[in-house]
């Protein structure tokens, strides 16, 4: 509010000019009170003040003050005398400059905004006893200027984007009730009421004719904006609609009213989502052929706004396209997180863009290392996430996200393709073809009786929800057959699966076999409940010549799976030593026992020279996997060592006579500033022998 003002009048006395007897009329209430200067040493009734006469020049303005303060403690006790009281406040007001600190009136002014309490001048001017004037009124007093109330009602708009609202003002309490109506947004009606409204905030001053206003601010609502977010998991999708006003209704052009549909086909579909106030929204998206995408790869989302932008850019204004990646932390959890921040590119002149995620996905993925002899299938979920993008258009002028926020779930599973089949693209008909286990070593591998063999299976059908571990056993004397080594039930599409496949993981010289020829060889391959295969077949040769001390280095491949290389050649052990030392201060009297310098820190790190034994040429290609690998673990003497393969030059092929038939390669162990040998688990009830430099665990 603005310009009202209360009822004041200031009363100025000038004590040189009063005596005793001197008097004053102020109209207060419904009258006019009379107020009477006495000496300043009698006791003053309610109706008089006591003046204070000028003893010496130097007490004047002393004087002024007191003879002031006393006229106002007057009135004050006249209105309580009356009962009045709280219908006034009463001060003194002071000089400013040379007068400063000096009392030169009484100020009388209403508390409350009416008429009532304004005051009147007196029908002829005041004189005191002598003829002298001792006071004097301002030309007209204050008057009272009554604030303007306005009260609003208002109608929101409804809808999202709709010009439905209304506003109607009802001013009142102006001194003279004419009342002007302002609005601050350019071309408003000066009117109390409007409609046709939008959305938005509307201020309107209001002015009554005695000059009083007041600022109104009235916000016209809407529902919110009506989007809808497709989410879809395998070939199920659902439309999740926000905003708008519940309940809403759903037609697709194929004809169902359902929020869900299960088990699309892949195609294009059209849906229109409409709300309780008929709000809609029309949506499409296209169902893809169901895929994952490897994390060490390029992981693409590619927007495109359509032939219609690119018949008419100006309907989409400054145009770009807006990201967000979401990633399943806990596999199964359906709790999905963030990941990194929004992503905004704009488009290009075709209204096309491409954002990449495969940094962010990559970093939520671990390489999977099996159980130390383990033997039985389990499922590799540090090697695939579920994700999804949520997406939108943005634009207009300021550029404002589109309604349409869709997202789409995928699976991502570490490794990738070099840099030649990435591009091309193959990788999925490949798959579909040969449907590989996860990994590029050939085929009918030699293996020890103790060596740990794993291969990688991913189910790559919505139908399969459980499978079996086949294998087919070949004998010395010529024979097969065949047994079913595990079921895996409760199986999703794109899961990872590490099964052991070795001779003694297998149990293929245990009793759990009937007794008769010996097992030389065998295949695995996986299978539904119907026994159809899922994968192509593995075929493996008991490797039975006597190696003193088999090491197995077990590595991340590049489709993530875990291959092994057997080193049955003789291996080199050094230690490279690094020392940190500085010169020792040699005080008087120091000890010369200590030396002359002060190591600070000593390292090793254990360096393994090994040789893979004989391999087929084929077998030599593959083994770059290893020396790529960015996990490479040492199984010896039933114990895991990590380290990692010496970057350097290793020949693989030797084209002339003579050819490489084994590779090898150094193998660094983690730095050690300690020397432990590895000590025995312990079991309870089982003695433990001590363990000596040398015993233990060795790489």
């Amino acid at each position: 509010m603005a310009g009202e003002r209360l009822a004041t009048q200031r009363v100025f006395i000038h004590a040189a000019n009063m005596q005793v007897g001197s008097w004053v009329e102020l109209w207060l209430g419904t009258a006019y009170r009379r107020f009477t200067a006495i000496s300043e040493n009698s006791t003053p009734t309610p109706s008089e003040f006591g003046l204070r006469t000028l003893l010496s020049s130097t007490d004047a303005d002393q004087a002024q003050t007191n003879t002031v303060q006393a006229f106002a403690y007057a009135v004050q006790q006249r209105l309580g005398q009356i009962g009045i009281a709280g219908d006034y406040t009463v001060t003194v007001a002071y000089g400013t400059g040379l007068a400063a600190g000096v009392a030169q009136a009484c100020v009388v002014q209403a508390v409350v905004y009416d008429p009532f309490w304004d005051f009147r001048l007196p029908s002829s001017d005041q004189v005191y006893l002598n003829g002298n004037t001792g006071f004097s009124w301002y030309a007209t007093p204050e008057d009272t200027i009554r604030p303007v109330r306005v009260a609003e009602t208002h109608t929101p708009t409804g809808a999202f984007g709709t010009a439905t609202g209304a506003i109607a003002l009802v001013a009142s309490n102006g001194t003279v009730g004419t009342y002007a109506y302002r609005w601050a947004d350019a071309g408003a009606p000066l009117t109390a009421s409007r409609t046709g409204l939008a959305a938005g905030s509307y201020s309107c001053t209001v002015t009554d004719a005695s000059g009083a206003s007041t600022t109104v601010v009235v916000a016209i609502t809407e529902d919110p904006r009506l989007d809808v977010l497709v989410s879809r998991t395998d070939n199920n999708v659902t439309l999740v609609p926000s905003g708008g006003l519940a309940p809403y209704a759903y037609q697709w052009t194929d004809g169902p009213t359902t929020a869900t549909r299960l088990g699309l086909p892949v195609g294009t579909y059209a849906c229109t989502v409409t709300d309780a106030r008929g709000a809609s929204q029309a949506i499409t998206f296209t169902v893809d052929p169901y895929r994952f995408y490897w994390s060490k790869n390029p992981v693409t989302l590619a927007l495109d706004a359509g032939d219609a932008y690119r018949l008419d850019p100006s309907t989409k204004p400054q145009l770009s396209f807006v990201c967000e990646v979401w990633v399943e932390e806990v596999y199964r959890s359906n709790v999905f997180t963030r990941i990194g921040p929004v992503q905004e590119q704009p488009a290009d002149r075709d209204g096309r863009t491409v954002f990449d995620a495969q940094a962010l996905l990559d970093d939520y993925l671990t390489e999977h290392l099996p159980a130390l002899n383990q033997a039985r299938p389990s499922r590799a979920d540090s090697l695939f996430r579920r994700f999804y993008f949520k997406y939108a258009e943005k634009y207009g002028t300021p550029a404002v996200a589109a309604a349409l926020s869709s997202q789409a779930q995928h699976y991502v599973v570490l490794g990738g393709l070099d840099f030649f089949a990435a591009p091309a693209g193959t990788w999925f008909d490949y798959q579909a073809r040969v449907q590989p286990f996860l990994t590029w070593e050939p085929d009918n591998k030699a293996v020890r009786a103790d060596q740990p063999e794993y291969l990688y299976f991913m189910a790559d059908s919505f139908a399969l929800t459980d499978f079996q571990v086949q294998v087919r056993l070949l004998y010395a004397d010529g024979t097969a057959g065949q047994l079913t080594a595990f079921t895996v039930p409760g199986v999703h599409r794109f899961e990872v699966y590490c099964l052991p496949v070795g001779y003694r993981a297998l149990g293929l010289g245990g009793s759990g076999l009937s007794a008769g020829p010996a097992v030389v060889g065998w295949q695995v391959w996986v299978s539904d409940a119907a026994g159809v295969a899922q994968t192509e077949r593995r075929t493996y040769a008991l490797a039975t010549d006597y190696v003193a001390r088999p090491r197995y280095f077990l590595y991340t491949n590049s489709l993530g799976g875990v291959s092994t290389l057997a080193s049955t050649g003789d291996a080199k052990t050094a230690l490279d030593v690094q020392v940190e030392e500085t010169e020792r201060a040699l005080p008087a009297g120091y000890d010369p026992l200590l030396g002359d310098t002060l190591p600070t820190d000593r390292s090793g790190v254990l360096t393994l020279s090994v040789s893979s034994g004989d391999l087929r040429r084929d077998q030599l290609v593959a083994a770059q996997d290893l020396l790529l690998s960015l996990r490479v673990t040492l199984q010896a003497q039933d114990a895991y060592f990590p380290g990692r393969v010496k970057a350097k030059s290793l020949p693989l092929v030797d084209e002339a006579p003579g050819e490489l038939n084994r590779l090898e390669f150094d193998f660094l162990l983690p730095r050690q500033r300690r020397f432990t040998p590895r000590l025995p688990a312990s079991a309870a009830g089982r003695p433990i022998a001590p363990v000596r430099g040398g015993g233990g665990a060795q790489p």
